[in-house]
């Protein structure tokens, strides 16, 4: 829904910061030229509630920022390459042009589950990274497959005309309103432009999105991450810290070597969310469970899931065993052989890994693995 404030239209075409940047995409990211180098735009409110812009300069100008310029993981997180108002009510960032995201290169292979030496360098790469921003006293916030997104350096050194033929002409699309009315608000693009991405160069990536970021010695009261994917503390309104990224961590090394979900995602909802994690890593805090609100209980004791325990589950899920998995859901589809993924990790792999979950899908957020301390896993080997 296009308010008055909210968004900040643009235009194929349009110019910013004096000249400086010429629109020549329009998508997710624009994509613009400066001075022969392409760059993504992202366009936020000057009011935005988070701490994008803050972090984004802390880990750019800061003396501790400074102090972990080396750091291996900092190549693998998103940096500031400029900022300048666009208008009273919106700034924009500039940003390196990335390609898809992990989420959007797993749907295409096989059982939806990276590639063996795939999944160990992105898990790497995101831990590495990971441990940079913390590094920066930095927690990310909102950590999940969408905001991983493939590196695409031969994206930024294409030449305009190149640039259009690699993505092809605009897709676009009229607005109209669902009134029929005359479309007057200066909020409303005069059209839409259907997405288009790099496919990214596969060796690299990035952690995108600093949009739900906040310094460790201020944490937020709610996170936005994905309900699925959130972390217990925050379903049950408990104090929140840095660890929650170390859930985050957690959903994302089962899903890396799976291909599904730790929760269902389809329709997930704080009360299904909060059964089927019981169902996988046992009952909450007695005192957690109490303080939720009537309605809630019930609600999450009349799911009836049954108990399995974590490393089964781990080991089902990587078979792609359906018939096996307690809940049938929207999700668990029947998969075919031919569409399961190749089993590559040996036993002692996910013996390993269903250790480093043990570790990270934890209740106590205290308990959880720092992603120095996962950086060590032997999971990481070779």
């Amino acid at each position: 829904m296009y308010l008055r404030g909210v968004y900040s239209p643009v235009e194929i075409g349009n110019r910013f910061k004096d000249g400086q940047y010429l629109v020549v995409v329009v998508s997710k990211g624009h994509i613009c030229i400066r001075n022969a180098c392409n760059v993504a735009l992202k366009i936020i409110q000057n009011d935005d509630r988070t701490h994008e812009l803050e972090i984004m300069r802390h880990l750019r100008d800061s003396s501790i920022a400074h102090a972990n310029v080396t750091h291996g993981g900092r190549k693998f997180v998103v940096q500031l390459l400029d900022d300048f108002d666009v208008s009273s009510t919106h700034r924009c960032l500039v940003l390196e042009v990335m390609g898809r995201s992990i989420a959007s290169y797993a749907e295409q292979c096989p059982g939806c589950c990276l590639p063996r030496s795939m999944a160990k360098k992105v898990m790497y790469q995101v831990a590495l990274g990971l441990d940079y921003l913390w590094k920066c006293h930095v927690a990310h916030g909102d950590l999940h497959w969408g905001n991983v997104l493939f590196a695409a350096p031969i994206a930024s050194t294409l030449e305009e005309k190149r640039l259009k033929s690699y993505l092809g002409e605009p897709d676009l699309g009229s607005v109209q309103r669902l009134d029929g009315r005359i479309l007057l608000e200066p909020s409303v693009p005069s059209y839409l432009v259907r997405p288009k991405t790099f496919r990214g160069y596969n060796a690299d990536l990035r952690i995108v999105d600093l949009g739900g970021a906040f310094f460790h010695n201020d944490p937020p009261r709610l996170l936005h991450t994905p309900v699925h994917m959130r972390a217990p503390e925050a379903l049950f309104n408990r104090k929140l810290s840095p660890r929650v990224d170390m859930w985050s961590m957690g959903c994302l090394l089962f899903g890396s070597v799976t291909g599904r979900s730790f929760a269902n995602s389809i329709l997930a909802d704080e009360s299904s969310t909060i059964e089927e994690i019981q169902s996988y890593i046992g009952a909450a805090p007695v005192d957690w469970i109490n303080q939720l609100d009537v309605k809630v209980r019930k609600s999450i004791n009349g799911l009836g899931l049954r108990s399995i325990p974590l490393d089964r589950y781990l080991r089902i899920a990587y078979d792609q065993d359906e018939a096996a998995l307690v809940e049938e859901d929207e999700e668990n589809f029947p998969v075919e052989e031919y569409e399961k993924a190749k089993r590559e990790f040996t036993d002692a792999e996910l013996d390993t890994l269903s250790f480093l979950l043990l570790n990270l899908l934890t209740y106590d957020p205290t308990m959880r693995y720092t992603p120095e301390i996962l950086l060590q896993s032997q999971f990481f080997e070779n």
